[in-house]
C-alpha cells in the first residue's frame, strides 16, 4: 500500500514526508486559488526536493497537444520523481497515448467509472485515479468503482496501479484499501487526523499516569 498527500504547500509536504508513512505527493487544480497567477514549472522545481518518492503533477490543457506540451515541460524537471496527471476524456486519452509512447509516466485522473479505468489500463498508464467522493456525490458508489476496477485488473493481471482519490474521511480511506486500491491520496487535514483517536489518547493518558512512578534507570 502507498499513501500520498495532496498538497502544494511546502511545510505540509515536509511534515507529511517526515512522518515516515507517506510515499509521495499529488497535486490538482483545486489546490490553487483561481484568482492567483501560478508558474507551475517554478512551483514543481521548488517542491521536488521535498516530495519523497513521487510527485504526481496535473498539467493544464484544453486539447491533447497542449496537454503533451505542458506535460513534457514538467516531466523533464525530474523524470525519476514526476508522474504526469491527465484527466480522462477524449483529448486526455490522446495525450496519454502520446506521452506513454515517449516514456512519460502517467496517471489517468478524474476517473468516475470502471469503463474509464479499463481504457486507462489499455493505454498502459502507470496509475488510475478514481474519484471516490465525487462518484458518491453523483449518486453512485465510489468505493464500489474501486472494487470492480481492482477485480478487472486482477483477472487480467493489469500492471496499472489504482490510486484512490477524492478521499474525505478515514472510513473512505480504509474502505478504498479494502476494495483493492494500491494507493490513496488524502488532503493535509486528513493526513493529520489518521494517527489520532480520542480513544487512543484516553488510553495514552492513563498510561502516562502510571509511568509517572516508573523510571527507566
Amino acid at each position: 500500500m502507498r499513501l500520498y498527500i495532496d498538497s502544494i504547500v511546502k511545510n505540509e509536504i515536509v511534515e507529511a514526508m517526515g512522518s515516515g508513512f507517506v510515499y509521495g505527493v499529488t497535486s490538482n487544480p483545486f489546490l490553487f486559488n483561481s484568482n492567483s497567477k501560478v508558474h507551475l514549472k517554478n512551483l514543481v522545481e521548488e517542491l521536488i526536493p521535498y516530495v519523497g518518492n513521487e510527485f504526481h503533477v496535473q498539467v493544464p490543457g484544453r486539447d491533447s497537444d497542449e496537454y503533451v506540451k505542458n506535460a513534457l515541460t514538467i516531466f523533464n524537471i525530474d523524470p525519476k520523481k514526476v508522474v504526469i496527471k491527465i484527466p480522462m476524456h477524449s483529448e486526455g486519452v490522446k495525450a496519454m497515448k502520446v506521452l506513454k509512447d515517449v516514456g512519460v509516466r502517467v496517471t489517468a485522473t478524474a476517473v468516475t467509472n470502471v469503463v474509464q479505468g479499463v481504457v486507462a489500463a489499455l493505454l498502459g498508464v502507470d496509475y488510475v485515479a478514481p474519484f471516490v467522493s465525487r462518484v458518491d456525490e453523483a449518486g453512485y458508489n465510489g468505493v464500489e468503482v474501486v472494487r470492480q476496477l481492482a477485480e478487472v485488473y486482477r483477472v487480467h493481471r493489469v500492471k496499472t496501479m489504482i490510486i484512490a482519490a477524492s478521499i474525505r474521511t478515514p472510513t473512505q480511506l480504509v474502505n478504498a484499501f479494502r476494495a483493492g486500491a494500491d494507493c490513496a491520496t488524502v488532503k493535509y487535514s486528513l493526513f493529520k487526523s489518521v494517527v489520532e483517536s480520542a480513544t487512543s489518547n484516553k488510553i495514552i493518558s492513563q498510561m502516562n499516569e502510571i509511568w509517572r512512578g516508573v523510571s527507566v534507570e
